[in-house]
């Protein structure tokens, strides 16, 4: 219902007390079918718009069945060729109005100036009312027009901007400091870890064993005697004391890091009884190599 529809019935809505004059317009205007007034929607500029702009549309609730809210917000996405909805918001003015805020974003580009208009909307009021926004022309102007003169720096294509050249002897320095830190960063490391290395074999049991014997192969180390008695001395001087099959929990007691050697441990004291006190001339095959380098390996781990 338009103000010119309501305009006669003024004299009997001044009789009414105000909020019930409220009431009786929202039902006049529910009855018919709520059409926005100009003065309830405050549309974007229409004109001067390019790609990217944000076009705000702002529509007035409060002035249509009194503080009533929506059923359902508008949709949002793409509502034409050039202007896409934002999610719709909801704003109070200084007055303590609600207005329903919402952005239309223009994605495209025109070749030549064009006109398109925001679409119509038709709002949906929890009081039963219906609220019809109409559109809105709106003219898209493109970013660069096509007529423009092709007159030195006016083309509509322009070159790349050079850049001047910058100078490569601070960064050639640079390169060269970086590198010659990181050579002795690395030498400094590998010179740590031979020294350790050298350390150990001079003063752990098990690495100075492997140092002696570790580069034979396995067959070589079995046919060795001298093999057999290093890896005695070896475990002699680890557990400080001499070491036989009986005295293996000793040794594992002294030494947990040796806890999970215990069953090759065994298999060496009973194959080297049988090579050195043995009737047979030859023991069973056994991997003395495997056990010298696990055992130079615990030995790593424990003194790291």
């Amino acid at each position: 219902m338009t103000r010119a529809a309501i305009r006669p019935l003024q004299p009997v809505l001044r009789r009414i007390r105000r909020p019930a004059r409220r009431a009786a317009l929202a039902l006049l205007i529910a009855s018919a079918g709520a059409h926005a007034d100009p003065a309830l929607v405050q549309q974007p500029r229409a004109f001067g718009h390019v790609l990217g702009d944000v076009l705000t549309q702002r529509v007035l609730l409060d002035a249509v069945g009194g503080k009533a809210g929506l059923s359902a917000l508008p949709s949002t996405g793409r509502v034409n060729a050039w202007l896409e909805r934002r999610p719709p918001t909801f704003s109070t003015d200084a007055d303590g109005r609600r207005w329903l805020v919402l952005d239309y974003q223009v994605i495209n580009s025109p070749r030549a100036p064009t006109v398109t208009s925001t679409p119509p909307l038709q709002l949906r009021l929890t009081s039963g009312a219906t609220l019809d926004v109409a559109e809105s022309a709106l003219s898209i102007g493109p970013l660069a027009p096509l007529g423009i003169a092709d007159a030195g720096r006016l083309a509509v294509l322009q070159p790349d901007r050079l850049l001047p050249p910058q100078p490569a002897a601070p960064l050639r320095r640079a390169m060269i400091a970086w590198g010659a830190l990181t050579a002795a960063v690395l030498l400094a490391w590998l010179g740590w870890w031979i020294a350790r290395n050298r350390r150990d074999a001079m003063k752990l049991p098990f690495a100075k064993a492997w140092m002696r014997f570790g580069r034979h192969d396995n067959a070589a180390l079995e046919a060795d005697p001298d093999a057999w008695r290093g890896l005695h001395h070896a475990l002699n001087e680890a557990a400080g004391r001499v070491v036989h099959a009986g005295t293996i929990d000793s040794l594992t007691d002294s030494a947990p890091h040796l806890r999970e050697l215990r069953p090759q441990l065994e298999q060496f004291f009973t194959r080297s009884t049988d090579r050195f006190f043995g009737d047979l001339s030859v023991a069973a095959p056994f991997s003395l190599r495997e056990l010298y380098r696990a055992l130079y390996r615990a030995e790593k781990r424990h003194h790291r």
